[in-house]
C-alpha cells in the first residue's frame, strides 16, 4: 500500500475528512516556511547591521517577530485541527473492527487465521500503527517533503548567484551538476534506506507476534486469581520466569538487535552522504562569498537552509519508516474487514406468540466441520415439542453440543435442514431468531461488569426481575452480603470488584438465562460446578424455573435426566435411542448401559442381604 493509498484510507476513516486536505496543505506550508523565513530575515538583518543601517535592521526585526509568530500560530493551529479530526477515527476504526467481528460467521471466528489477523490489528495499534498515528505521520512526512523542496529552492538561488565576470560558464555547469547530482543521490539513498528499514521493521513485527502473544498470556497468568494457587502449589515461579526470559525477552532482543543493525548501517550511510554533501555545499558557499557573489548574511541563510534540509531528510526517512509500519496495520485491518460476513442473515420476522407455540425440527441433518470430512452428525431427524423438557445424553464427541450450535445458527448443516414452524431457520432475521433462545453453555463467561448488567446483558436493568431470578437460583443471601448488592462489580479486571466461586458463577449464568425469558431454554451441563445440595435444589425447582418453556438439557450426570419428559441418546453422531427414563431403562439399551456404568459409583452394596442402597 502506497502513501497515496494510505492517505485515501485516512481520509475515509477520519471524521470531517473534507477539510483535512486543506488543513494539511496549510499546515505543511506554514510549518516548512518558518525556518526559512527565519533564515532569510536573519540574513537581511545581518547585512544591514554590517552596513550600519540600524533603523532598517529594527524594521526587519519587527517583521521577523510578527511574521514568525503568525506563521507559527497557523502551523500549530493546523496541526491541532488535523489531530482533532484524526483522533476520532481511531475509535471509529475500533468500532468497525468490533462490528465486523459480530457480523462474521461463528465458524470464521474460530479459525486460527482469523484470530491471527485480529491479533495483528491489535498489535499494530500498540506499535503506533493506529489510524490517528498514521494521519499524523503523513502530516509529518508531507511537511518534511515541503521543507526539502524549500531547501532545494534556496540551493537553486545559491547556484544562480554568480558573478559572470569572474566565473566561467563551464565551472558553473560543473558545480551545478555536482550539487544537483549530490542532492538527487542523497534523496534516493534516503528513500531506499527507509524502505529497507521499514521492511525489516515489518519482518521484526511478524516474527515477534508469537512472543507478544506469549508475553500477554504470561502477564495475565501472573496476576490471575484463577492460576495463583497452582503457581504456588506446583512451584511454577522459576518455570514461568524462565519462559518469560527465554521465550520472550531473549527472542525479542535477537529480533530487535537484527533490526538495529540494519537501521544503524542504513542511517549511518545516509548521515555520511549528507555530511559529504553538506561539506561540498559549504565549500561552494565559501567560494561564492570569497568571490563576492553572496553577502555575509546570505552565507548564514544558505548554511541554515542546508542544515534544515539535512534534518528534514532525516525526519522524512523516519516518517517513511513509520508509514511502512502503518501500512502493515492497514493490510491487516483490510484483510480482517474483508473477511466474509454471515452467508445469509435472513429477513423474515419471528411471530410474537404469548403461548410460545414454536416448533423446531431437525430434518435429516448431517454436519461436518469446515475443512474436515468427518461427519459429527449423521442423518439426524428430531422434533422439539412445545413445552417439553428434553435431555441430550451420550459419550464425549457424540455431537450433543454441535447439535445445539447448529440450532443456534453458529453453523449451517452440511446436509438436511432445520426448521422453525415449518420454515428453514436461515430465512429468519438472525437477531430476532436468536432472541427466542436462552442458553447456558458449559464454558460460559461472566463479564467484569456489575452483577445486574451481567444478568440483564444491558445497562438498562429491570431490578425487580433481577432480584426474582437471583432468588430462583438461590443467590439472594449471597448478593445481599455484597457491598453494592446487585450493582456490585464482578472480579478485579476493571476495578475493585468481588470474585465469585465456580458454583456461584454458574448460578449467575442460569439467572441470566432465566432473565431473558425466552421460549426455548438450553442448558449445557448447567450444574457441573454446583454442590450436591444446590444441584438438588435446582432440579427440584426446574419445572418452576423454566415455567412451561421448551427446555433442552445436556448432561453427563445420568441421574439428573430422570425429570425430563424425553431423553435422546446420541451415539457417533446419530440418534441411538429416544424415550423417557422408565422406557429406556426397560429397553436396556445404550441409555441403560450409560446409567448403570455411572450409577455404580453412587451405589453401596450391603454386606449381606443383596440389596443396594443409593448413596
Amino acid at each position: 500500500m502506497s502513501v497515496k493509498e494510505m492517505w485515501k484510507f485516512c481520509l475515509f476513516q477520519a471524521k470531517g475528512y473534507r477539510i483535512l486536505p486543506v488543513i494539511l496543505v496549510l499546515g505543511m506550508l506554514s510549518g516548512a516556511s518558518v525556518v526559512y523565513i527565519n533564515s532569510f530575515l536573519y540574513a537581511k538583518i545581518l547585512d544591514v547591521l554590517l552596513e550600519e543601517k540600524y533603523r532598517q535592521a529594527a524594521t526587519f526585526v519587527v517583521i521577523l517577530v510578527v511574521t514568525v509568530m503568525i506563521v507559527s500560530l497557523i502551523s500549530k493551529a493546523a496541526e491541532q485541527i488535523f489531530s482533532h479530526y484524526a483522533e476520532p477515527s481511531e475509535e471509529e476504526t475500533k468500532k468497525r473492527t468490533a462490528k465486523k467481528a459480530f457480523s462474521m460467521e461463528y465458524e470464521e471466528i474460530e479459525k486460527q487465521e482469523t484470530i491471527q489477523k485480529f491479533r495483528r490489528v491489535r498489535q499494530a495499534e500498540r506499535g503506533h500503527g493506529g489510524i490517528s498515528e498514521q494521519c499524523m505521520e503523513i502530516y509529518k512526512y508531507f511537511t518534511c517533503c515541503t521543507e526539502v523542496v524549500f531547501a532545494s529552492g534556496f540551493v537553486v538561488l545559491l547556484l544562480l548567484q554568480s558573478d559572470w565576470e569572474k566565473e566561467s560558464i563551464f565551472r558553473f555547469l560543473i558545480s551545478t551538476g555536482v550539487m544537483i547530482a549530490g542532492f538527487v543521490f542523497v534523496l534516493w539513498l534516503g528513500d531506499k534506506v527507509s524502505e529497507r528499514i521499514g521492511k525489516e521493521t515489518v519482518i521484526t513485527m511478524h516474527a515477534n507476534e508469537k512472543s507478544n502473544a506469549l508475553f500477554d498470556y504470561l502477564i495475565d497468568l501472573i496476576v490471575s486469581e484463577q492460576f495463583a494457587q497452582d503457581i504456588r502449589l506446583f512451584q511454577l515461579k522459576e518455570y514461568l520466569i524462565n519462559k518469560f526470559q527465554g521465550d520472550v525477552i531473549k527472542k525479542c532482543m535477537e529480533l530487535f538487535q537484527r533490526r538495529a543493525k540494519v537501521s544503524g548501517r542504513g542511517n549511518g550511510a545516509v548521515a555520511f552522504a549528507l555530511q559529504i554533501l553538506a561539506g561540498i555545499t559549504y565549500v561552494y558557499i565559501a567560494i561564492k562569498a570569497i568571490a563576492g557573489s553572496v553577502s555575509a548574511g546570505e552565507v548564514l541563510m544558505y548554511a541554515g537552509a542546508i542544515i534544515t534540509m539535512m534534518n528534514s531528510i532525516r525526519e522524512m526517512m523516519g516518517a517513511h519508516i513509520e508509514i511502512d509500519y502503518a501500512n502493515e496495520y492497514l493490510k491487516s485491518y483490510e484483510e480482517f474487514i474483508h473477511l466474509p460476513n454471515m452467508h445469509y442473515v435472513g429477513t423474515l420476522p419471528i411471530e410474537k406468540r404469548d403461548d410460545n407455540q414454536y416448533e423446531l425440527e431437525f430434518d435429516h441433518v448431517s454436519f461436518c466441520y469446515p475443512g474436515t470430512e468427518t461427519y459429527i452428525l449423521k442423518d439426524v431427524s428430531l422434533k422439539f415439542k412445545v413445552g417439553e423438557t428434553m435431555a441430550l445424553v451420550g459419550m464425549n464427541g457424540a455431537g450433543k453440543t454441535t447439535l445445539i450450535k447448529l440450532l443456534l445458527r453458529f453453523y449451517e448443516p452440511s446436509e438436511g435442514k432445520i426448521t422453525l414452524n415449518g420454515i428453514e431457520i436461515g430465512k429468519y432475521d438472525y437477531e430476532e431468531y436468536i432472541k427466542i433462545f436462552a442458553v447456558v453453555f458449559q464454558d460460559f463467561r461472566l463479564y467484569h461488569f456489575p452483577l445486574d448488567e451481567n444478568i440483564a446483558g444491558s445497562e438498562k436493568v429491570d431490578e425487580k426481575r433481577v432480584w426474582k431470578v437471583i432468588r430462583q437460583v438461590g443467590l439472594e443471601e449471597r448478593v445481599k452480603k455484597m457491598k453494592d448488592g446487585i450493582h456490585t462489580l464482578l472480579y478485579h479486571e476493571t476495578g475493585d470488584g468481588e470474585a465469585l466461586s465456580g458454583g456461584e458463577a454458574q448460578k449467575v449464568a442460569i439467572a441470566r438465562a432465566l432473565y431473558k425469558d425466552a421460549p426455548f431454554v438450553i442448558l449445557d451441563e448447567p450444574t457441573a460446578a454446583l454442590d450436591p445440595v444446590a444441584e438438588s435444589e435446582i432440579y427440584e425447582n426446574f419445572n418452576e424455573l423454566i415455567n412451561g418453556k421448551t427446555a433442552i438439557y445436556i448432561s453427563h450426570r445420568m441421574s439428573s435426566c430422570k425429570f425430563c419428559d424425553r431423553i435422546v441418546v446420541l451415539e457417533e453422531g446419530t440418534v441411538a435411542e429416544s424415550g423417557n427414563h422408565q422406557t429406556l431403562m426397560e429397553k436396556k439399551g445404550k441409555y441403560f448401559a450409560l446409567y448403570e456404568a455411572q450409577a455404580q459409583y453412587y451405589v453401596k452394596k450391603k454386606a449381606e442381604g443383596g440389596e443396594s442402597e443409593i448413596l
